[in-house]
């Protein structure tokens, strides 16, 4: 207030620039200039009155909008900026050196996936790992190891997975050199190794041929390797020599149980005029069984209750209906037979003797006729 005031007691005449001294310029130039300064320092106290109230307002008014409830309240408007951020090209830098790594590094890591899966497959196909080592049999009884992997035509060191993926084929080989074999798989073993497993077909029969015995297999085939010594549970086949008659025997012969497969010690293949299909079981009990081979297996059923019910050992004849008799009985059914044949053969014998010598006195009559009649022409 005290600087105003001098401004205010200057003499009037100091208005007139002319008729001031440079002394009195310079004052009040200086007057001036701090006048301003000092309008300015009361500006800001009073800006600073005016911030102070309104924020004492604002956080009085906070304090009211938590007091009412949320749906009295309006939403305050976000203040953050949502268009793009365009920062300095030197705080940009960094991220485009990490872009540029990231696609270099893409296009490298490519190059090198490319580049390296067939320097892989040829390490590989170079490499032992590529060649078959060894072959695993498994499954075998009857059939050697060696002669299995002889007749598949697996070959130990040739390549791996040309055989792997022939090896249907070579399954099919190995069932043809050996009938005995009914299933066989090849899968991997190990990294380089093979596992055959097989099944074989177990035998069922001996059939015996000229002195000779054969294995017969549940499927029916014959195999020709000879056993020297049948010492085997197996029923022995006789006077087979038909494939179809062995193979039909043997479809009916599975269908019966194992205790009636033990039962049996021979089959004999017995036809007649009236039935070509009649057989001639004899059991281990000492009974003895004629029945059909298309019903083998629906008659052969009923025998444990009909040797059951036999008083003695004897005959079962299931070919038409089912009725037993005892071996005596057919053996006098025989001797009458036999006697009777005799009869037979005797009264064909004496016929035929008699025609003879009626034969002889024909002759001779013949022979007297013309002698006669010569001697009366000399007459």
């Amino acid at each position: 207030m005290s600087k105003k005031k001098e401004l205010n007691d200057l003499p009037k005449s100091s208005d007139n620039q002319d008729e001031l001294t440079p002394w009195q310029k310079a004052n009040q130039k200086y007057l001036a200039e701090h006048h301003k300064k000092d309008e300015k320092l009361h500006e800001d106290s009073d800006e600073s009155v005016t911030n102070q109230e309104e924020q004492s307002k604002d956080s009085s008014n906070e304090d009211e909008k938590d007091e009412l409830p949320a749906f009295l309240t309006e939403p305050e408007e976000s203040t953050k900026q949502t268009g793009p951020y365009n920062g300095s090209f030197l705080n940009r830098l960094p991220n485009l050196k990490n872009q540029r790594n990231k696609v270099l590094m893409r296009r490298l890591s490519l190059i090198i996936t490319i580049l390296g899966i067939p320097l892989l497959f040829l390490i590989y196909y170079i490499s032992p790992y590529s060649k078959l080592e060894a072959v695993t049999v498994t499954g075998n009884e009857l059939i050697s190891n060696q002669t299995v992997i002889a007749e598949s035509k697996l070959r130990i060191g040739d390549n791996l997975w040309t055989q792997y993926w022939d090896r249907n084929q070579h399954v099919k080989e190995l069932k043809t050199e050996q009938p005995r074999v009914k299933t066989a798989e090849i899968s991997f073993h190990s990294i380089n190794q093979f596992e055959l497993a097989i099944t074989e077909y177990k035998d069922i029969a001996l059939i015996a041929t000229e002195n000779k015995y054969y294995p017969v297999l549940e499927n029916g085939i014959v195999l020709d390797q000879k056993v020297d010594n049948p010492t085997k549970n197996l029923p022995i086949l006789e006077d087979f020599k038909s494939d179809a008659k062995i193979k039909a025997l043997v479809k009916q012969y599975n269908q019966l149980s194992a205790e009636l497969q033990k039962a049996i010690s021979e089959i004999k293949y017995a036809p007649t005029e009236s039935n070509e299909n009649l057989l001639q079981m004899n059991m281990n009990d000492g009974n003895q069984v004629l029945v059909n081979i298309t019903n083998l297996a629906s008659q052969m059923k009923y025998y444990p209750q009909v040797a059951k019910e036999m008083q003695e050992n004897g005959v079962i004849d299931m070919e038409v209906g089912i009725f037993s008799y005892p071996y005596s009985n057919s053996t006098e059914e025989q001797t009458e037979t036999s006697a009777d044949e005799e009869t037979n053969q005797n009264a064909v014998t004496s016929t035929e003797i008699e025609s003879g010598e009626s034969t002889e006195a024909d002759q001779q009559a013949d022979e007297s006729t013309p002698s006669s009649s010569s001697s009366i022409e000399n007459q």
